[in-house]
């Protein structure tokens, strides 16, 4: 038993011995210069190269033409160009649920109007048949021939209480839609198939009542987010918007994902003066808070952000006049991707 105990304690003081150098080995500190070089390939690691610098309190972007080719950077310079200034309009987008119902309303009027001369003709033509019968020797009898009169006068007065229901129903569809619309619904053009499948949407836009007279063909409407879509007049709107009095008018706009019916958008009118500038093209406007703002080519590869209006929109962009000039050279293409990367470079790798 001795030697047992012997060989049990010799193996516990030789585990603890081991232990015990290990832990030492363990918290040995590195050598300084070691351990500098391990944090600066840390460091190496996961810093990313910058392109953005300030100048003069801009930021400057800085890109190699190789790089501008891959994320699709195009410049283009600008032209100046002139159109009218423009009237923001509140306009609210419509359900086309109110004009489901009316087109049913007038459908169902109109069938009943056919039943009711199907159904005058036929009187008609029996009552023809009996009146020949009983001219040609008393054939038919004079009740027969007096009680299919009476049917025809009552098919005839069917038939127009169906007309003067009909006449109702578009005078009610004018009364709320204005000239073009009841047209629609009479002729089933593909507008109107648009407009139920909300390819399309109707838009209310009301004016003040000075520039009635001179509403435009087109307008602009200002998308929730960013951008603006193009709305055509269809007709006067007989309807009166509670926020404002003025005169309203019926645009169509396509549909776009940004718009629902029930939506308050602002539309741009062009009613005003001329006024002379330069185009900038939508695919070169990009938003941050709230603002739209373009980057302007400084020297060949410099590129800086800079804030423009948007009181005159186009079809084709935005006029802007007095803070970029003709020959301006703006990002045509790849916007997006400078602003990206101007705000990638405020984001800072943690240690």
């Amino acid at each position: 038993m001795s030697r047992t105990w012997q060989r049990l304690f010799a193996l516990t003081v030789a585990v603890v011995m081991a232990v015990l150098m290990i832990r030492t080995f363990a918290h040995v500190p590195k050598n300084p210069s070691d351990q500098d070089e391990e944090e600066e390939k840390k460091e190496e690691a996961i810093k990313t190269p910058t392109r953005v610098s300030v100048q003069n309190g801009q930021t400057i972007i800085t890109l190699d033409p190789e790089t501008q080719s891959q994320i699709g950077i195009t410049v283009a310079a600008l032209k100046e160009i002139t159109a009218r200034q423009q009237l923001a309009a509140p306009a609210v987008i419509l359900s086309a649920q109110e004009l489901v119902t009316a087109r049913n309303n007038y459908v169902t009027a109109q069938t009943a109007l056919e039943k009711a001369r199907a159904n005058v003709e036929v009187a008609q033509q029996e009552s023809d048949r009996l009146k020949a019968l009983y001219q040609d020797n008393q054939n038919a009898s004079q009740k027969a021939l007096q009680s299919a009169q009476g049917t025809l006068r009552s098919a005839q007065a069917d038939a127009q209480a169906a007309q003067q229901d009909l006449a109702l129903q578009a005078a009610a569809l004018r009364q709320s839609w204005g000239d073009m619309i009841p047209k629609w619904l009479v002729g089933d053009p593909p507008q109107l198939d648009r407009v139920f499948n909300q390819r399309d949407f109707l838009v209310q836009v009301t004016v003040p009542a000075g520039v009635a007279s001179t509403v435009p063909e087109t307008a602009s409407l200002e998308l929730p987010g960013s951008g603006y879509t193009q709305a055509r007049l269809i007709s006067a709107f007989p309807r009166v918007d509670p926020r404002i009095q003025g005169a309203s008018f019926l645009y169509l706009a396509q549909n776009h994902f940004a718009l629902a019916p029930g939506q308050n958008v602002s539309a741009r009118l062009p009613v005003g003066g001329l006024v002379r500038g330069v185009l900038v093209p939508q695919r070169s406007v990009v938003r941050w808070q709230g603002n739209a703002w373009v980057y302007e080519e400084l020297s060949p590869g410099h590129f800086v952000r800079r804030e423009i209006p948007t009181d005159t929109v186009l079809a084709n962009g935005v006029l802007v006049s007095g803070s970029l000039s003709p020959g301006h050279r703006i990002v045509a293409t790849g916007a997006q991707a400078l602003l990206s990367e101007e705000f990638r470079s405020l984001i800072q790798p943690e240690d």
